[in-house]
């Protein structure tokens, strides 16, 4: 394999690095070198079983990708963006649906999750990384009253800003995304 299909760098601006990793444990993976550490790796497919579809970890070092076969999304955290107090943190609103799976100084990761068809409350979310787990497609609601509709395929991700939205699952089967937070001290 060569570096373009082992680590394709998908998006990249002042806070993060989005880099989708394909191993294949036939092949030695060519030396990757991070933008940044640390980083979070959010596991899309693993032929390990210490990481299951879906399961998030935090590194302080780069991994070693060698002798395995996977599919993750890599986030590697560069900086914060300016850190603002939140009213409607998702976390603290709707603890229902929004899990956090791990936080520290650098990152807060939170895992989300709804039924088909189901409507979640109006919530606020900093700058963040969204990676899905699941084909997505939702109905949006902003604070201002503004709609909109989104969808992606499972195993992609995409860097958002801030936003106070409500949320509706337009699908028929159960949605499940991880928003990886690069934190500043925002006081969450």
């Amino acid at each position: 394999m060569n570096t373009f299909q082992s680590y394709q760098v998908a998006s990249e601006n002042e806070f993060v690095r989005i880099v989708h990793v394909t191993l294949d444990a036939q092949h030695h993976p060519p030396k990757y070198t991070p933008t940044a550490l640390p980083m979070v790796r959010v596991t899309i497919d693993s032929d390990d079983p210490r990481l299951p579809r879906g399961s998030t970890q935090y590194c302080e070092t780069a991994p070693n990708d060698a002798g395995r076969s996977a599919r993750e999304i890599r986030v590697e955290l560069k900086s914060a963006p300016k850190a603002t107090p939140m009213k409607l943190d998702a976390v603290r609103v709707d603890p229902a649906r929004y899990k956090i799976d791990f936080e520290n100084d650098r990152v807060r990761i939170v895992r989300l999750r709804f039924g088909p068809y189901e409507k979640g409350m109006m919530v606020e979310h900093p700058p963040r990384v969204l990676a899905t787990l699941t084909d997505v497609a939702v109905k949006l609601l902003f604070a201002d009253g503004r709609t909109d509709e989104r969808g992606a395929p499972a195993g992609v991700a995409a860097w958002l800003d801030g936003e106070t939205l409500l949320t509706e699952n337009a699908n028929s089967q159960p949605l499940e995304v991880v928003l990886i937070e690069p934190k500043s001290g925002r006081g969450l």
